[in-house]
């Protein structure tokens, strides 16, 4: 795969990620972004401060690898890489286990984790416009989950923006959750309402 194809779609996926988040994210009010289906699960914040936990160690990775590359070379994911991003990928339904230092669940998370998710992806974007003149097939970037463990540095770029695509997924799917808790209460008001008017 050319290395400009592949930067090229990275930053439309991440420019979508921003797009989404100020479009449909943003605006709801606390109750929204706190709610959450059940008590172990997350809520909206959460969800990117999870995403905020990962991108405070893998931007700074990503900064340093591409400070320690040579000259640009179509990009060969490798076989580490390919591993996981497909085991984060939105695609795998399968549920992951988080590791106790990223998980968020009851971290009294507050909207400021959306300000500074976006920061991060405007820095993602800067670093992906530095990639196209690297050479992303260089094994720089220590995985944050496995330190014994490099993967190419092409392979970390894809490896974060699938897992933020996951996780915005999630946020989505709790947005829709949120939505319709409000309706089913609404609708229980109602008849409520109904019946004491008799």
């Amino acid at each position: 795969m050319e290395t400009t194809q592949l930067i090229a779609a990275l930053q439309a996926d991440v420019q979508n990620i921003i797009e989404t988040i100020e479009g449909e994210i943003l605006h709801l009010d606390k109750a929204a972004l706190h709610w959450k289906p059940s008590p172990e699960k997350w809520n909206i914040l959460e969800c990117f401060e999870h995403l905020n936990r990962y991108n405070r160690y893998y931007n700074p990775e990503l900064e340093r690898a591409l400070s320690r590359t040579g000259k640009p070379a179509p990009f060969r994911p490798g076989w580490l890489g390919n591993y996981f991003v497909q085991s984060i990928s939105p695609e795998n339904a399968r549920p992951i286990k988080t590791m106790k230092r990223l998980n968020p669940i009851d971290s009294n998370t507050n909207a400021k984790a959306l300000e500074e998710f976006l920061s991060h992806q405007r820095h993602l974007l800067a670093l992906l416009t530095r990639a196209k003149s690297a050479n992303i097939n260089q094994r720089l970037v220590t995985v944050e989950i496995m330190p014994i463990l490099r993967i190419k540095t092409g392979d970390a770029f894809r490896f974060v923006v699938a897992h933020e695509q996951r996780h915005l997924q999630q946020a989505m799917r709790l947005k829709e959750g949120w939505g319709d808790a409000i309706d089913a209460v609404d609708a229980v008001d109602t008849i409520d309402a109904g019946d004491r008017g008799q």
